[in-house]
This record gives structure tokens, sequence and C-alpha cells, in this order.
């Protein structure tokens, strides 16, 4: 189960952050080895901060444990021919690292692994990072896998995942003000991406799109709604609109009644619980005389979302096939030669 994790202590702030801005796959910085440690040595005070706030440390490691205990009792049932299952995490900059997953895997004489990447959307950035973490691993050994690979490598539109979404939207439009309800508007927000990375072909800002889309037929388009974009990091240009001043321009026209959805990420961490609910939730809320706003739960411990995991991982292995094939295609302007490396890799993994 591929994330990028977050960290669980104060204290593995730095570290989290000095990984991250040393990923190459994820972001390029010139002098990158050099300039990484300096970024994360200035940033750990404020995300330290941040984490205090949130109740000390990120919750990911937790939800993807609980669903992936729940998903491995599942297939037990779904799929009794490919039993006993198990499940490893594999975080790419905190404990347990991607790496650590694998000789996990290695030692237990696991013979078929499933790299599930647990971003439903696809990017370079954040699933291709994951992948390529995987490739470096048996590159870097010299040697061959034990276990037979295969990839489960973006699922945005699984009708499991848009159902969850679309309760959990509906549960929180029904705690707004009776009076109120129908003039909410929904603000589908996804961590953003630079237009670097978006102009090489990224293919993420689709596919979140296609995911927005399946949710609000599914909800058969019950109210009017955005696709906004949160996180942007470094003066560089980044897709937008971003969700703080989406929120400040609806409400400076008169719409002051808002749903934030977490569309990108599944479970809880500092985007949603600090970025969302503190700093636009109640400190930006506040300045623009927001009315009633409210965040839709992510979909952590829901037993719905459980079983989308494992029939997801179920009608995989019933297919025996090593990728999809759109996973084969780099972006049509790819400056990075190791994701045509961990294509082929995968590519040949027949399962």
């Amino acid at each position: 189960m591929l994330n990028m994790g977050g960290p669980e202590r104060l204290e593995d702030v730095h570290d989290f952050l000095l990984r991250l801005f040393l990923d190459t796959d994820l972001m390029k910085l010139p002098a990158q080895s050099r300039l990484a440690p300096i970024i994360a040595r200035r940033r750990a005070p404020r995300i330290q901060e941040q984490y205090s706030r949130i109740g000390g440390g990120s919750p990911i490691r937790k939800w993807t444990a609980l669903q992936g205990e729940a998903m491995v009792q599942l297939l037990d049932s779904m799929s009794p021919h490919t039993a006993p299952h198990k499940y490893y995490i594999g975080f790419r900059y905190v404990h347990p690292l991607t790496e650590e997953a694998i000789e996990e895997m290695e030692e237990d004489g696991i013979e078929r692994a499933v790299a599930f990447t647990q971003y439903p959307q696809y990017s370079c950035s954040t699933t291709g990072s994951s992948l390529n973490a995987i490739y470096r691993y048996y590159r870097h050994k010299g040697a061959k896998p034990r276990m037979k690979w295969s990839i489960i490598d973006r699922w945005p539109t699984h009708p499991l995942l848009i159902r969850c979404f679309a309760d959990h939207i509906q549960k929180e439009l029904a705690l707004f003000p009776a009076d109120r309800r129908d003039d909410v508007v929904i603000l589908f927000s996804a961590h953003s991406l630079p237009m670097a990375v978006v102009n090489r072909g990224d293919p993420y800002p689709q596919e979140v799109g296609a995911t927005v889309q399946r949710v609000m037929e599914e909800l058969q388009y019950s109210h009017p709604y955005r696709l906004v974009w949160q996180s942007k990091v470094g003066p560089m240009p980044w897709l937008g609109p971003p969700t703080d001043d989406t929120i400040k321009g609806l409400c400076q026209r008169g719409k002051r009644n808002l749903l934030l959805v977490p569309i990108a990420f599944t479970s809880d961490h500092i985007e949603t619980l600090y970025e969302l609910d503190i700093e636009y939730g109640q400190v930006l809320a506040n300045e623009c005389g927001v009315e009633n706003i409210r965040r839709a739960e992510s979909l952590n411990g829901n037993p719905l979302f459980s079983k989308a995991l494992a029939e997801l991982v179920s009608s995989h292995l019933q297919a025996r096939r090593a990728c999809s094939r759109q996973f084969t295609l780099c972006c049509p302007l790819c400056t990075n030669p190791v994701c045509r490396e961990s294509k082929a890799f995968f590519s040949s993994q027949a399962p």
C-alpha cells in the first residue's frame, strides 16, 4: 500500500521534509543535494507547529493499517484461491519506507506482490515516485526480484470510491441549516501540481476531474461545484484556481455557504486537518465572512472504502496483467529517464 506517509511525531518532521525535498521524481531543484537540507531545516519549525495543532502527528499510518486489515480480510473470502493475503505499508518519506517494505516482503518469501497506490489519481510525482523507488531498489541491489510484481497504478472512477465520496458529501450537506442547504457550493479540493509538471503531460489533472465528474453524476448535480487546488509551495506557477483564493472570490460574490471535499487523498493528513479545517475552515472563513463552511469527512475507516480496496485487488488478480495500458505511456514531454526504465521493469513482470 503505497503512499507518501506523514510524520507521526514532531521529531520526525525534519527527516520527512528532507526526504521529500531530495526526491527528484517529485521536484527538481538546483544543487538539490545541498539545497534540500537547508530547506528542510528552515521549514521544519513551521511544519512542526502545524502538526502540533492537529494532535502532534499524521494519522495516515493508522488509517492505512486499518484499511489494510479490513481489505485483506475481505480478500481472503472474495478470492480464496489467492489467499492468504497480507498487506504491507510502503511510505515514500517516513517509516515504514517503501524500501523497508520490499525487504520485509523478500524476507517473508512472498511470491506474488501487488504495488497498490493509495492515490486514486495517477501523477508521476506521487504514484510514479513510489513505483520508481521500487525499481531503484532492485537496480541498486543489482538483483532481480524473487517475487512477481504487478501494479494497481490508478483507480479514479471505481464505483465504490465514487459512492463513498458521494455518501460523505450527502452526510455533510444534511448538517447545513435547512434554509441554506440549497445555496451550498461544493469545492472539490486536490493537491496542486507545478505547471511545469502539468505541461509535460502528467495525467493527474484530468484524472482528478474524472473523479469529480463521476461524484457529481452520483449526486445528480444537486449543487453547483468547482474543482480547486491547494498546497502550492514556492514562487513558480502552479495549477489553479487555489482553494483559498476561490473561497475569497465566492464570498465576495455572495456565495457564503461552502462544502470542502478532499478528493485526491482518501485518508486524513495535514492538508485536510490543518490546511482545510484550520487555515481555510476557521481563519480564512472568519476573515471572509463565510456563513457556513464544512468539510466532508475523509474516507478513513469507512467499511465501504475497504470493500472498494478489496474489489480493486480482487479484480486486478483475476485480470492477470502486470499494469494498466495507461501506465505504459510516458508523459509526452517526459524529462525523467527513470520513468521509462521503471515502466519497462513493471511491464516485464508477467503475473
